[in-house]
């Protein structure tokens, strides 16, 4: 088994673009493991695997950069935790959001609905 993937690999193997990898390094959150100084290309171990699965799973969640930052340098049972309640609840708030938009939405479509009943009123 290889010991080193460059980046062209990471990013096919976990469906992720190079200038987000490139990214990652520049703010720390994703760093290679290696870096041959002779012609600048970034190795990645698969030691680093997980790491890559919890930063696009936290983000798939809807999770900023800067919390999951936070998380993989505090790991612990009790920080995933509330960090996921957290994002429990600003989940809970987009859906309620989502719903009255969507209430008024089907409000609009009865209301036109109705309007078009009549004959003379053939235009919005």
């Amino acid at each position: 088994m290889r010991d080193l993937f460059t980046i062209g690999e990471i990013s096919k193997l976990f469906n992720i673009n190079i200038k987000t990898l490139r990214y990652y390094d520049e703010i720390d959150l994703f760093k290679p493991i290696f870096i041959d100084r002779t012609n600048n290309y970034r190795y990645y171990s698969a030691n680093q695997f997980e790491q890559l699965n919890t930063i696009q799973y936290l983000k798939a969640l809807g999770m900023s950069l800067k919390t999951i930052d936070y998380h993989l340098k505090k790991r612990s049972t009790d920080n995933i935790i509330e960090l996921f309640e957290k994002q429990k609840k600003i989940t809970d708030k987009k859906i309620k959001e989502l719903e009255f938009i969507k209430q008024k939405i089907e409000t609009r479509i009865s209301q036109i609905n109705y309007a078009r009943q009549y004959d003379n009123l053939n235009v919005i």
